[in-house]
């Protein structure tokens, strides 16, 4: 602290002239000396207290309560450098408080506008003296306002979306993939008009048993931020064993007085199918059928077609893909 008042070599010279005196008064008693030393000291210390100095306060800063929608992307100052005066005993104790307080400034006493928030010398101003005893002034303040540039983002509910392969092992095959959750919150530039999506890094994935659960990281995108980096992916997968089954063969779009008659009177059908399901599936889920429309007059063999078949069935294929036939007309 820097004094105002008498140079301190006056005082020293004071102080010597202070000491000789009083050693030559209490030379044969050096208690009452120390006693006396000490009432100076104090008296001195009184003295200096109560004078008026000058000294800065480093304060550092905090910007509390920012909206989640808003995105600052140019940091206000984090610390002020304060020039303060006032009576020594004061200015002490406001350093001691300084050191150990922030400045909180709510978000809301800036003033907001085109992507600059501001607050006035005044309020900065009025704030830190908020924080002094009265007695202190406030000098100056370094830097004398604080001002940060921000981005105004909007909330979207993004679908996730699968980004990976998967294989199959042992017979298993994919049933289906499922995110928790399945939607994410991303906070998006207003300005930004571009197409974003919450895609799961998945990777590969080795289909070998009945349920894989992962924790997948989720790609980054520019500009946005998302309510979570992580996704959970459940894959459920079923294995499968073929089957084969002999199926009639029916005719469709013949007229009422045309029958079919193929030859052989059955096909084979084959086919993937759950282990878990193998007993449920029979012959009469399928319906194999040449079509009217399809028969030539002067070809000699009829195109088979798998006219229907059951929902929990897959790669189905005919052994036989023509017949012999014969169409009988009753009149």
């Amino acid at each position: 602290m820097r004094e105002q008042g008498s140079p301190k070599s006056r005082f020293a010279e004071f102080f010597k002239k202070i000491g000789d005196a009083l050693l030559k008064l209490f030379r044969g008693d050096f208690s009452v000396f120390l006693l006396f030393l000490g009432l100076t000291l104090f008296f001195w210390w009184s003295q200096t207290m109560n004078q008026n100095y000058e000294t800065q306060m480093k304060l550092p800063v905090i910007v509390a309560d920012i909206p989640e929608n808003v995105r600052i992307t140019g940091q206000p100052a984090r610390q002020l450098t304060v020039s303060l005066s006032g009576k020594g005993s004061t200015l002490r104790k406001s350093g001691r408080r300084g050191s150990r307080n922030v400045l909180r400034v709510r978000n809301s006493a800036f003033v907001m506008g085109h992507g600059h928030a501001s607050l006035s010398t005044s309020r900065l101003r009025d704030s830190i003296a908020a924080m002094l005893p009265p007695s202190v002034a406030i000098h100056s303040i370094s830097p004398d306002s604080l001002v940060y540039q921000y981005s105004v983002q909007h909330s979207v509910m993004l679908p996730v979306q699968f980004d990976g392969t998967t294989e199959s092992q042992d017979q298993f095959f994919l049933e289906r993939i499922e995110f928790t959750p399945d939607s994410i919150r991303a906070l998006i530039l207003d300005s930004d008009t571009a197409v974003h999506q919450a895609v799961a890094e998945v990777g590969q994935l080795l289909l070998s048993s009945d349920t894989i659960i992962r924790t997948v990281p989720l790609k980054r995108e520019r500009d946005v931020i998302f309510s979570q980096d992580e996704v959970t992916v459940t894959v459920l997968s079923q294995q499968y064993t073929e089957k084969s089954l002999e199926i009639p063969i029916t005719g469709v779009n013949f007229p009422e007085y045309v029958h079919l008659k193929a030859f052989p009177a059955r096909a084979v059908v084959t086919f993937w199918v759950k282990m878990s399901e193998y007993d449920r599936v029979t012959a009469s889920d399928f319906q194999v059928v040449v079509d009217y429309n399809d028969v030539s007059a002067d070809a000699s063999k009829a195109r088979l077609r798998i006219y229907s078949q059951p929902a929990n069935v897959r790669n189905v294929r005919l052994q036989t893909r023509t017949v012999d036939y014969l169409m009988e007309h009753t009149y």
